[in-house]
């Protein structure tokens, strides 16, 4: 009686933990939102083509480059299953209106993303990526 208890109870906390396990890695709804999924999205192109996409496109304010003004903005969006960017905010500012702006300007303007996958299914992914304005 004692032994098939104990089976009983372990059965019943493995399969709860499979369970919990199996609820991680599968999406249950396309609203979800993964922060890290088992495939990042990923910018399109090879290793450095985000910085040279932020090269090419940055407009630099020109009175805050006359005065010497750098800065560094934190910027959080979500790659969609499409690629797409969505919900861009400002996560952590650089204290300079302008900066920020041009910041969200230049996540809004990107091409599409390779987008972040779950046992090969796309998913919903947020990012935070850091755009650095310096002389």
């Amino acid at each position: 009686m004692k032994n098939s208890l104990l089976v009983f109870l372990f059965s019943i906390v493995c399969t709860i933990g499979f369970a919990e396990q199996n609820h991680v890695l599968i999406p249950t709804d396309s609203s979800t939102v993964y922060d890290f999924p088992e495939k990042m999205a990923k910018f399109p192109g090879e290793a450095d083509a985000f910085d040279a996409y932020l090269r090419k496109n940055m407009v630099y304010p020109p009175k805050l480059k006359a005065a010497g003004i750098q800065g560094k903005v934190y910027v959080q969006f979500i790659v969609e299953k499409d690629g797409s960017i969505t919900n861009v905010k400002v996560r952590r500012s650089s204290n300079v209106v302008e900066l920020d702006n041009e910041a969200i300007r230049l996540i809004k303007s990107m091409p599409k993303w390779v987008p972040g996958s779950i046992k090969g299914k796309p998913v919903r992914v947020n990012q935070t990526v850091p755009i650095t304005f310096s002389l």
